[in-house]
């Protein structure tokens, strides 16, 4: 157990979220309301602000609860004058508190004190202020601790997703359609998914809920002059509904939207994949097909909760190719519990082989809402590196045969606090993935626990509307959660 003391200040959450870059999922408690129960066998941290006339301090301590000597580890941070800032003030904490517990562990994270899950977007904003690249890769450092390798990483991602990103048209956005459902939850996932044969009798009334919603958000922007960049259907999985009910939804979709640059599906589970479901997206004009395997070692896809083998993967693949799919996604995950470099090394040796247009390579999380997050399973304090050499295996394979980074988020509570990277080939960025990360455009989002993000441009900001995440609650509650959505959009002035 960590017991955090707080002196000067009450930022137990900023200062908790470092601790926790070091220590995973170990219990936190706030030393107020725990000083007269203290575990003997745990740590004891403090965080402390002391301000003098002209000089401000920032101090972090360290020591095993129950240790005999009077004075343990220590890091103090100072700034000139008395600092008023609320941000310099929470980042300074952060700083301090992570410079004690990397002397304390040995241990460089490679995004330092960065909690944050978009870090390009922070490449982009200093751009915008003028820097150059030599400039950023010090603020970076400086700021945030950052390490090289990540800071150049981030700016080229930059680079990359400059072409696709227009924050002064209001008038074109991105959609996202979800479908919850899924013939088994992943043990990593955290996603809204209901199990498709436990449900099967809320697939038809959710779908024609969602194409409600459909109709009746995209007639309105439609008559305002908006039109569709993107368009990607994600869940759950989308392929666990079947091929008729999958062509009344892109038929619904295609009825309001065309001229897109960019059409995803979803065909994450290749267990759900079948002829009829293809040539039903295919012939829906889907331009781009994601086929995710997560790892090609049928061990390890048992372990996780996957109900197909590697072979059904590299069939469904082929299938695919078969139909005319010349832009497809593959997904795997590093980190995964029971696998080392070997099986990785195995995975990415297919990715290369099978050669799809993308690959994004995941770090596991454990979220709140998976499975693994109720079995207690802890990845955060994983200190042998294992899941870096992991990344800078995929980095290096993938490079090899032709492959780049192109846009890169990040989640809490990952491995080795790593990354998220997509690579493509050359010109096959995913611009969906760039315009949700990058939020610099509106995304329209429809169905269960789907997130609008209306984007206002002159003032730089974002306004979520949230559907709701029970399917029988959202189905129920469609006129209200449409209403909403409308309510929030007329906000735009298109």
């Amino acid at each position: 157990m960590v017991i955090l003391k707080l002196i000067g200040h009450e930022y137990f959450n900023e200062v908790s979220d470092i601790i926790k870059l070091f220590f995973g999922k170990e219990e936190i408690k706030l030393y107020d309301n725990y000083k007269n129960n203290l575990d003997r066998q745990g740590i004891l941290l403090i965080s402390q602000i002391i301000k003098a006339d002209d000089l401000t301090s920032f101090t972090s301590s360290y020591q095993k609860l129950g240790d005999t000597t009077e004075n343990g580890n220590c890091y103090t941070y100072t700034k000139n004058g008395q600092i008023d800032d609320i941000k310099i003030i929470k980042k300074s904490l952060k700083l301090s508190m992570y410079k004690l517990l990397s002397d304390i562990t040995g241990r460089d994270l490679p995004w330092g004190v960065l909690t944050g899950i978009r870090p390009v977007k922070i490449v982009h904003q200093l751009y915008e202020n003028g820097m150059n690249e030599e400039e950023i890769v010090q603020h970076l450092k400086d700021e945030y601790l950052i390490s090289e390798d990540r800071s150049l990483l981030s700016i080229s991602i930059a680079q990359v997703e400059k072409k696709y990103i227009d924050k002064s048209n209001k008038h074109q956005v991105s959609i996202y359609v979800g479908i919850p459902f899924c013939p088994s939850r992943c043990g990593y996932c955290s996603f809204t998914s209901n199990a498709i044969d436990k449900n099967r009798n809320l697939v038809i009334p959710y779908l024609e809920a969602l194409m409600l919603e459909i109709r009746e958000v995209s007639a309105y922007l439609k008559s305002k002059g908006v039109t569709a960049q993107t368009i990607y259907i994600g869940g759950g999985t989308p392929t666990s509904i079947n091929a008729e009910e999958f062509n009344m939804l892109i038929q619904c979709i295609n009825e309001y939207w065309s001229g897109y640059k960019e059409f995803t599906c979803e065909a994450g589970r290749p267990d759900t994949i079948t002829l009829d479901k293809l040539k039903v997206i295919k012939e829906g004009r889907v331009t781009r097909l994601s086929i995710n395997p997560q790892t090609m070692d049928d061990e390890t896809l048992v372990r996780i909760g996957r109900k197909h083998t590697h072979v059904q993967v590299i069939e469904s693949f082929e299938l695919a190719r078969s139909l005319g799919f010349d832009n497809i996604n593959m997904d795997m995950i590093i980190g995964l519990p029971g696998e080392g470099l070997e099986q990785v090394e195995n995975t990415l040796n297919w990715m290369n082989k099978l050669n799809p247009e993308n690959v994004t390579v995941h770090t596991l999380a454990i979220k709140r809402a998976s499975i693994y997050n109720e079995m207690n399973l802890d990845i955060g304090c994983n200190n042998n590196d294992t899941a870096s050499m992991m990344m800078e295996l995929a980095r290096e394979k993938l490079g090899s045969n032709g492959y780049y980074p192109y846009y890169l988020y990040r989640q809490k509570y990952m491995a080795e606090n790593l990354e998220n990277i997509g690579f493509c080939k050359k010109d096959k960025e995913c611009i969906y993935n760039i315009q949700i990360m990058e939020e610099k455009q509106s995304i329209i989002a429809f169905g269960a626990d789907a997130v609008t993000k209306a984007y206002f441009p002159e003032e730089d900001r974002l306004e979520r509307q949230h559907n709701i995440k029970d399917l029988k609650l959202y189905i129920e509650n469609i006129h209200s959660q449409i209403n909403k959505k409308l309510e929030l959009l007329s906000l735009l002035n298109l």
